[in-house]
């Protein structure tokens, strides 16, 4: 199954305290957990489809869940050589990531 990237990266952006967001494998789609004392929504039962299909829902990760200098350090550390220096002077360097 083809999942499109732009239903992940929505559901990621639209996660916050109050909205859990878990991707649906077998219809590529996500769907979302609400906090119901908080928002007043009936989950419907998803709580208990997501608790007996665990193989079938992932859990996605809020924004704040995702640190993006980690993903790129980690990426860094996967080359050798003069390439991963660059690299790593470029993101270490004083106003690396100003614009």
């Amino acid at each position: 199954m083809k999942i499109k990237l732009d239903v992940i990266l929505d559901a990621i952006e639209m996660a916050d305290d109050n909205y859990t967001y878990f991707l649906d494998l077998e219809t590529g789609e996500s769907v979302f957990l609400a906090d119901e004392l908080i928002t007043g929504l009936d989950n419907e039962g998803l709580e208990d489809e997501i608790d007996e299909n665990p193989e079938r829902y992932l859990r996605l990760p809020t924004k704040f869940e995702i640190h993006e200098y980690h993903i790129m350090e980690e990426f860094i550390w996967t080359l050798n050589g003069e390439r991963a220096d660059k690299l790593e002077c470029a993101i270490r360097g004083r106003g690396a990531f100003e614009d």
